[in-house]
């Protein structure tokens, strides 16, 4: 689209043409667009935290499957079939897509406003720009993740990525265009490492932990650079974070979240900003929790794939809407954003744990896997502890490891160690989107049956695992739109009917 986010000079526009009024910009039309001091440029770059879910791409993954009971939505259905979802509501790629760039847009104001405000605290200033920094990196990161090609050092340069956007949004009807995968990422890291070396968590009130404090900002390097297959530097930043050693403090306890008399509970505890695993949360205008009665969920036959053991602690508590589907108590399902203080509804939100210790371990383990027999014997030996946790003791490592031999004769020793090690942070994450990154970096294939019973096959390199640029990006803003090898791919794969 022309305009990828509202701004300033657009309203300003629009408003005196209608106004017809030549004494309109006299005034100062809103007190709140004053960014004259520190203290509201930091209120200013709270905004910029993307608010959209990407709830959409665990419907892509494998870690859904039909539920007949449930009532179907169109977007749920869409997105379960690898189509182009063609809503723009709440928990669609389109909405995700305008949320990122909203937040890139309130950091790169404030950016601006840094440099325009005159105050005597360099100490501060640093801080500010070290979160703003970091928020405009995140979103890019995320939009290129889902928009874009997986990173490939090998073709990057050539693949299409997303719009890069670095100054305030301050020309009517601008046109854009998409930068490469590689420079999209050559973006982000200079923007995260500056963060790094900025970042501040002095000035953040309470726990910090809605905003991208040091701990987040090395679970997102660890990530960043995980995706980029530089793992020395996934495991530099993930072992800033963890220390050496394996870090129980960063593994949550399943025995203890997973405790109380309903789902909210448990949710509350799962999403606590005092345990120490959740390094940032961010808040979510999302649907999803609202609607486990429909479309495609985790049901029972994903349950019987996935989980190796009824003592897996990940999975000890589950709740349902009386059909085969199934939802953990990850987030909270009763949250409303009141319109106004006398509203009697609102728009529904959640609490999403963006960064979590968890991942981080996972990060690294997958880099040690990813770097051979150096790091066998740390790999071996975190990942034992881990499986002891989450197992309650009925799971060891050594046997693990020889049933994953025998039932996957044709991987060598380092594609066995990557396989358990994203098969493992498939469970941890159920529910949560993270598993569709792995799907598309390692290529892997999975097959979803719909509720008539035709199955279709996800292929390794299948161009559907670029999820479709918003319609309205590509026909207002001349934008490319993502390739799509077969237009009739959604039906290409069939495989069987029952």
């Amino acid at each position: 689209m022309r305009n990828l986010y509202l701004n300033i000079a657009t309203v300003l526009s629009a408003m005196m043409l209608l106004s017809s009024c030549n004494s309109f910009l006299d005034e100062t039309p809103d007190n709140r667009l004053r960014l004259d001091s520190y203290e509201k440029i930091a209120e200013l770059v709270t905004n910029a935290y993307p608010e959209g879910s990407g709830v959409f791409m665990e419907w892509m993954s494998d870690n859904v499957g039909a539920d007949p009971k449930n009532v179907q939505r169109s977007e749920m259905t869409q997105a379960y079939n690898w189509q182009d979802v063609e809503q723009e509501g709440q928990d669609t790629p389109s909405f995700y897509w305008s949320g990122n760039y909203k937040a890139i847009a309130h950091a790169n104001e404030a950016l601006k406003a840094l440099e325009e405000v005159k105050e005597n605290n360099p100490a501060y200033k640093d801080a500010i720009r070290g979160e703003a920094l970091a928020c405009r990196a995140f979103a890019h990161f995320m939009l290129v993740s889902i928009f874009a090609k997986s990173y490939d050092p090998a073709t990057a340069a050539t693949d299409r990525g997303i719009v890069i956007m670095t100054e305030p949004e301050e020309t009517l009807l601008a046109t854009y265009k998409r930068s490469s995968v590689q420079e999209v990422y050559d973006f982000v890291e200079k923007d995260l490492l500056e963060a790094i070396e900025l970042v501040s968590d002095q000035y953040y009130k309470n726990s910090g932990k809605y905003h991208f404090n040091r701990a987040a900002l090395m679970a997102f390097a660890s990530r960043f650079f995980l995706f980029k297959k530089d793992y020395e530097s996934a495991e530099k930043y993930a072992t800033e974070l963890l220390g050496n050693d394996y870090n129980s403090q960063m593994i949550r306890d399943y025995s203890q979240v997973y405790t109380g008399t309903s789902s909210e509970i448990m949710a509350r505890k799962f999403t606590a900003t005092t345990l120490s695993a959740n390094l940032l949360l961010i808040r979510k205008d999302v649907l999803y929790g609202y609607k486990g009665y429909a479309g495609y969920r985790f049901n029972q036959d994903v349950y019987d794939g996935l989980v190796l053991s009824q003592k897996d602690l990940r999975f000890s508590v589950s709740y349902s809407y009386g059909g085969t589907s199934t939802f953990l108590p990850k987030f909270q399902r009763d949250l409303i954003r009141k319109t106004s203080l006398t509203a009697a509804s609102g728009y529904p939100y959640t609490i999403e744990v963006a960064f979590r210790g968890e991942e981080v371990f996972f990060n690294r383990l997958e880099a040690w896997a990813m770097m051979g027999t150096a790091k066998l014997s740390q790999f071996e030996s975190q990942f034992s502890r881990y499986l002891k946790g989450v197992y309650a003791g009925t799971v060891d490592y050594p046997v693990l490891y020889q049933n994953y031999k025998r039932f996957y004769p044709d991987l060598t020793e380092n594609e066995l160690r990557l396989k358990m090690v994203l098969d493992e942070k498939r469970r941890e994450f159920v529910e949560e989107g993270i598993r569709w990154f792995d799907i598309c970096r390692h290529k892997l294939s999975i097959s979803h049956t719909d509720i008539q019973g035709v199955t279709r096959v996800l292929q390794p390199d299948d161009s559907r695992k670029v999820i479709q640029i918003p319609e309205s990006a590509i026909i207002y803003g001349s934008l490319q739109p993502n390739e799509r090898k077969n237009t009739s791919e959604p039906e290409a794969h069939l495989v069987i009917r029952n």
